[in-house]
């Protein structure tokens, strides 16, 4: 009834389309209360953080300098708890027990011992081992919280026997469940997605079972760069907006083509990028999944503002379009430095992402769920795509975006027919430089199995003349 009247109430025209120039901060997203209850079916939890380093300009480039807190204000403001480390993480100790029945026996899990992982202290943990190989000591110096959220704590660390900065994603596990975010992150190896280096378990005085997963440290996110253009009232440089948006395409087309694995929590906080050289990592593979045909799925994943309306709709069956949705929404809210669909619950999602499609016909309803049965929404008319942007806008830009944004998943464009869209011809282009005059990162360095199920135009397409082999 509440989703009748909003959107009656849009129709009568006592609501109009947001301001793309308004305030992203009077509407941050909530956690519904329902989150436990549904994803108890389907152990998979959404996750929020922010790396913590400022970014500074310097000559007109950007770059990354640490400061002496290693998290700036306005990060501290937006998430509660970074740089200090949680209680519970104090009272970590180290126990000898095994780990039966979390994952597959191929990933037999190491245990470590050491003192916790209090700031300063050190975790000490042996890999290798196996099928001959010598075992090794990997001691870690925890030095400061760079994230938290509902699925535990990312700190960063220091290896001391390299000198190499790591992330350590600290997750509560619960013994009745596999943990899909190991397995799967076994399986992955590319170039923008983020590396994992190793794993082990710990636990603490009342038993709790953490699984530790060490990472390659990437010091920004597409979430910090933007907010820092934003503050700074400037749009992100479009050099920048299209190498972001052609790696989270590119790092979606692996995943979806390569490994089979629908991420499901795409957004900016979830993109870690390298200032220095703006090459983009996916990371957080805490809700990916390999979706099955005929395998039910919860609707209730992905971060509000860049879910999905078949998500909205309920669809328990859905594809990796999900990902392309979330993939339009992170690139328009590039162009537009704020988010474009910035609903304050579920059903407020559903409005305002009706505000600028317009109403979902009968047929694109059961495109995104047929099991969907309510049908009587009031005729709202599509705003058109091109009022959204600013008039200097690429007209290419607001085309993918369209081609992205659209209600039918099967529509929407894949991964790799979006990384050759002309909104990145420029990317192709040999003698395009980033603003510091340093070169582009690898972008065409495709591997056959990427290419795999494309086409000989695609593929014509995706690799410029001065690329290819």
């Amino acid at each position: 009834m509440h989703m009748m009247r909003r959107l009656k109430s849009i129709a009568s025209g006592r609501s109009s389309v947001s301001d793309p120039g308004g305030d992203p901060g009077t509407k941050r997203a909530k956690v519904d209360q329902d989150v436990e209850e549904r994803i108890a079916a389907e152990p998979i939890q959404t996750q929020e953080k922010v790396l913590g380093l400022d970014l500074q300009t310097s000559s007109g480039n950007l770059k990354c300098e640490a400061s002496t807190s290693g998290v700036d204000p306005t990060a501290r403001t937006e998430e509660p708890g970074v740089d200090q480390l949680p209680k519970e993480m104090h009272e970590m100790t180290i126990k000898d027990d095994k780990v039966d029945d979390l994952n597959d026996k191929d990933s037999e899990p190491t245990m470590i011992n050491g003192n916790g992982t209090e700031t300063g202290q050190i975790i000490a943990t042996t890999i290798g081992g196996r099928n001959g190989q010598p075992k090794q000591t990997m001691s870690y110096m925890a030095e400061r919280v760079v994230g938290t959220g509902s699925f535990g704590v990312v700190f960063q660390a220091k290896c001391l026997e390299t000198g190499e900065a790591v992330a350590i994603k600290k997750v509560l596990q619960d013994k009745r469940y596999k943990n899909r975010e190991l397995q799967i992150m076994h399986l992955l190896d590319h170039p923008n997605v983020v590396q994992l280096k190793h794993f082990f378990f710990s636990t603490t005085d009342k038993d709790e079972l953490y699984l530790n997963l060490v990472l390659e440290y990437v010091s920004e996110t597409v979430y910090r760069i933007t907010k820092y253009y934003s503050r700074m009232s400037q749009h992100v440089p479009l050099i920048y907006v299209q190498l972001y948006t052609y790696q989270i395409c590119r790092a979606l087309a692996y995943i979806h083509g390569v490994v089979g694995v629908c991420h499901r929590d795409i957004k900016p906080q979830n993109l870690l990028v390298n200032p220095h050289t703006h090459q983009l990592k996916l990371c957080d593979f805490g809700s990916a999944k390999k979706l099955a045909p005929g395998e039910p799925n919860i609707s209730y994943i992905c971060s509000r503002y860049y879910r999905a309306p078949e998500l909205i709709f309920g669809a328990t069956e859905y594809s990796t379009a999900i990902d392309m949705w979330s993939a339009g929404c992170v690139l328009a809210e590039l162009l537009l430095g704020q988010p474009l669909f910035p609903g304050e619950s579920g059903v407020d999602q559903l409005v305002e992402i009706i505000k600028v499609l317009g109403t979902p016909t009968r047929e694109e309803i059961k495109c995104m769920n047929p099991n969907y049965t309510e049908f009587k929404f009031p005729q709202i008319k599509a705003h058109p795509w091109h009022k959204l942007f600013n008039k200097r806008m690429p007209p290419e830009a607001v085309d993918l975006v369209s081609r992205l944004l659209q209600y039918s998943p099967n529509l929407r464009c894949t991964a790799l027919e979006a990384c050759a869209h002309p909104f990145f011809d420029e990317l192709r282009d040999p003698e395009t430089r980033l603003p510091n005059g340093r070169e582009l990162p690898p972008l065409f360095n495709f591997t056959p199995q990427e290419l795999s199920n494309a086409s000989p135009e695609l593929i014509h397409r995706l690799i410029p003349e001065h690329a290819r082999k």
